[in-house]
């Protein structure tokens, strides 16, 4: 016998609450995969942002490391190019060179030369970036992610520029630290080929023969500071030269200014605009000046300052072509004011030299502040002060220091006074 009517019925409702069941069991296992997957492509991109985010950490670093390395080359060929003069070279043309390979260290680099020997770098703002909490929601998430793996591309694409730069600013550094070896070379054969004047003392000679040799030694100090002796020594042995020659033409005979002797006071040498030197007198700087400046010079070299001699030593021969060009360029009262007239040099004194660049802007350069505050423990004055000149008779030459041994230009230095002030004498051409 079949089923009865309330038999089917209670089988119908029975199947479709079955049904109810395992449609509801679908619906919410396929909203929890969907969660899942949702959280898991966050997951996977914010891996994918720390990861690229950390390469990005990682080429600013190392583009930072290369930019330390491009300034210190920076800085020692913008001081080679200041100092070195090309007639000093056999092929000048290494000069043109190492300016090229500058332009293309600052451009890689970032660099801005403020003058030579300093220089300084562009630096980036540190990146922001901090790790997103995990948002609400699957909509969210798959939001989220999306934002995170178009940043993931951006940071990529900016590590690897920066890498590339990295690898653009070593090359240039390289060459520009190749080039300043080629300018030291360039000057050690000019200097091995040159003849040495025959005249000229043995002492002159025999110190541009070591500095001819220091030039292919690193440990003698840097390449600026190695051209730098090279052509100083170069210039005693010219200026020795033509003393001799000068002392050849007045045949001993006790003619000229053979009268005129050097005036001590207090002991200490004079030569200003009051008191001349003879011409004959002078051989070079003195081994006491020469000394006292190394001391002064490793100093420095430790706290981080770059000094060198430009201009040591010059003859009254020098001096005559010296202040003469002056002269005939901008007229005697002005060249009086910055130049000293042939036997009132202290340059033939052999106890007076010009520091670095040979401007009024040395004098605010750190190396310049150091001098002026310390150059007195040496044994050094700055022979003409600032805001002196109708005492000294000449401008203010934060670059011109003056032997006088420690003890007198400690007590010159405190005193605040010039050299003229502290002795009580003149500086006036009669």
């Amino acid at each position: 016998m079949g089923a009865s009517r309330k038999d089917r019925a209670i089988a119908r409702r029975t199947f479709l609450g079955f049904a109810a069941v395992f449609t509801t069991a679908g619906v919410v296992g396929t909203i929890t995969t969907d969660n899942a997957k949702a959280r898991t492509a966050f997951d996977d991109a914010l891996t994918a942002w720390v990861v690229s985010g950390a390469a990005v950490d990682h080429s600013a670093a190392a583009f930072s490391a290369a930019q330390t390395d491009a300034i210190a080359a920076a800085a020692e060929a913008s001081t080679v190019i200041e100092v070195t003069d090309p007639e000093m070279l056999q092929d000048s043309a290494t000069l043109d060179t190492l300016r090229a390979s500058l332009d293309a260290l600052v451009a890689a680099g970032l660099l801005t030369i403020a003058s030579p020997g300093e220089v300084t770098a562009t630096t980036t703002a540190p990146d922001p970036r901090s790790t997103p909490d995990v948002p609400e929601g699957r909509e969210a998430q798959l939001a989220q992610a999306q934002s995170l793996t178009e940043d993931a591309a951006h940071l990529t694409e900016t590590a690897d520029t920066s890498e590339q730069s990295t690898s653009e600013l070593e090359a240039a550094t390289t060459a520009a630290l190749a080039d300043i070896d080629a300018v030291v070379a360039s000057a050690a054969a000019h200097g091995a080929a040159v003849e040495v004047p025959s005249l000229a003392s043995q002492e002159t000679k025999d110190a541009y023969a070591a500095a001819v040799a220091a030039l292919g030694d690193s440990a003698a100090g840097s390449a600026s500071q190695r051209i730098g002796a090279y052509q100083q020594s170069w210039t005693a042995v010219q200026d020795s030269q033509a003393a001799a020659e000068a002392a050849q033409a007045r045949g001993n005979s006790g003619g000229g200014d053979d009268d005129v002797q050097p005036t001590y006071i207090n002991g200490i040498l004079i030569a200003n605009k009051t008191y001349r030197l003879p011409s004959w007198y002078g051989n070079g700087l003195t081994g006491d000046t020469l000394a006292a400046f190394e001391r002064m010079r490793a100093e420095a070299a430790s706290l981080g300052y770059n000094l060198w001699i430009a201009s040591g030593f010059r003859s009254y021969a020098t001096q005559v072509k010296v202040y003469n060009s002056y002269a005939s360029r901008d007229g005697t009262a002005a060249a009086d004011r910055y130049s000293a007239r042939p036997g009132h040099s202290e340059h033939q004194s052999g106890l007076a030299f010009d520091l670095n660049t040979i401007t009024e802007a040395f004098g605010y350069t750190p190396e310049g502040q150091w001098v002026a505050a310390n150059a007195h423990r040496f044994g050094f004055i700055v022979r003409y002060p600032q805001g002196k000149e109708g005492v000294t008779g000449y401008i203010w030459e934060p670059w011109h220091l003056r032997y006088l041994g420690v003890d007198t230009a400690t007590a010159v230095y405190n005193s605040g006074l010039s050299l003229e002030e502290y002795l009580g004498i003149t500086s006036v051409y009669s």
